[in-house]
């Protein structure tokens, strides 16, 4: 009789494969602080997982930009400055314009806005009900689907890859941070009002400014 038993190198990257999505999510939502060392014994006792699987998916997470290594050994969530903090932001300007630049180019087939609305409407869900970890997952998912209207895998992957760098949690609180929230929001609704009359020119304008305003907040919040 053929055994069913999974063979051990499987178990081990289906186990990795876990490590790593729940990792992954926890960077790109910045839950993880910058600067954090990923202590192994503690993270494979958090994720019920064996180090071995859990060392395999911090590799790839390093890979992937969202962790690095120091000289001094183990994993580290890398600081502003150890990511190239202002030309990581450079370079969202352009995965993003040009994404919308290949969206809604001259002769390109309509594009159903209606996932942007959804979320928009969620991420006000969110504010009002105080949620700042799903208002920002859900602010990443905003700026992931733009990308993904271009049609092109790579700039969405280039984008998914550094978000942990475009949307760590801001230390702040109370008013500041209930501002910045409704700010957000009518920012992407005004974007996508914008899309929604083929005003792409000042669609793009708005994004830029909304992207450039995210940076100066970011950067006010990390203390550079």
């Amino acid at each position: 009789m053929i055994s069913e038993k999974k063979p051990e190198r499987l178990v081990l990257l289906n186990a990795s494969g876990k490590c790593y999505s729940v990792l992954r999510k926890m960077l790109v939502c910045g839950q993880i602080p910058a600067g954090s060392r990923l202590a192994e014994v503690e993270w494979s006792q958090r994720l019920v997982a064996q180090r071995a699987a859990l060392r395999e998916a911090m590799v790839l997470l390093t890979h992937d930009g969202l962790l690095i290594r120091r000289p001094t050994g183990g994993f580290f969530v890398p600081t502003p400055e150890e990511v190239h903090y202002d030309s990581l932001w450079d370079a969202r300007v352009v995965l993003e314009l040009g994404a919308l630049d290949l969206a809604f180019a001259p002769g390109a087939a309509p594009r159903n806005l209606s996932p942007l609305k959804k979320i928009c409407s969620t991420m006000e869900d969110l504010h009002l009900a105080g949620l700042t970890m799903g208002f920002y997952e859900s602010d990443f998912l905003f700026h992931q689907t733009l990308l993904e209207f271009s049609g092109n895998e790579i700039l969405a992957k280039m984008f998914s890859h550094s978000a942990q760098h475009f949307y760590p949690l801001a230390p702040v609180t109370g008013d500041i941070r209930r501002q910045r929230e409704a700010s957000v929001i009518r920012e992407h609704r005004e974007i996508i009002a914008n899309l929604e009359a083929g005003q792409i020119k000042e669609a793009s304008k708005l994004l830029r400014e909304h992207i450039t305003r995210s940076k100066g907040v970011k950067a006010f919040a990390s203390g550079r």
